[in-house]
């Protein structure tokens, strides 16, 4: 089976579901690349800078984002550090609503949720509540040092 991206807790009030996300979509995601600190090119791998035809050491090296073709804004390690929360083992539902009273415009990545053995009940009350009143949980999740509005919905 595919390694799971989460591993956590669904609450929901007073109870808790142990269960992993697994990875089913995704959409293209922002990158950083590597940028030569003395010239703001970007580096190749192995660490080349073709700019200035030579190799560089890892302390030369910064990360940036490119913003116009060739045209990067620098971003010092320290400031990702400071912007950068911690994961989180907590996937909190705070409140239920209709599928269709959600614009698919939010639906970002798309993940399987499946329950451990010890929470496999309770998630499948949850999933079972959620399918015959046709309603989705709606949460919160930091995961990978990003917060994220969630969508729970049977499947």
């Amino acid at each position: 089976m595919a390694a799971s991206v989460w591993k956590g807790t669904i609450v929901l009030s007073l109870v808790s579901i142990p269960v992993r996300l697994y990875a089913a979509a995704r959409s293209e995601r922002t990158y950083v690349h590597q940028i030569h600190k003395e010239c703001n090119t970007r580096l190749r791998q192995p660490l080349f800078c073709p700019h200035c035809n030579r190799f560089v050491e890892r302390n030369e090296v910064v990360k940036g984002y490119e913003f116009d073709e060739g045209q990067y804004v620098l971003v010092e390690e320290k400031e990702i550090k400071k912007l950068a929360a911690t994961s989180s083992r907590t996937l909190e539902i705070v409140a239920f609503t209709k599928l269709e009273e959600i614009d698919p415009i939010f639906f970002d990545s798309s993940y399987f949720c499946i329950a451990e053995d010890s929470g496999k009940k309770a998630y499948q009350l949850l999933t079972k509540v959620l399918e015959d009143t046709g309603t989705v949980g709606i949460g919160t999740l930091l995961m990978h040092r990003r917060d994220y509005t969630v969508f729970l919905r049977p499947y």
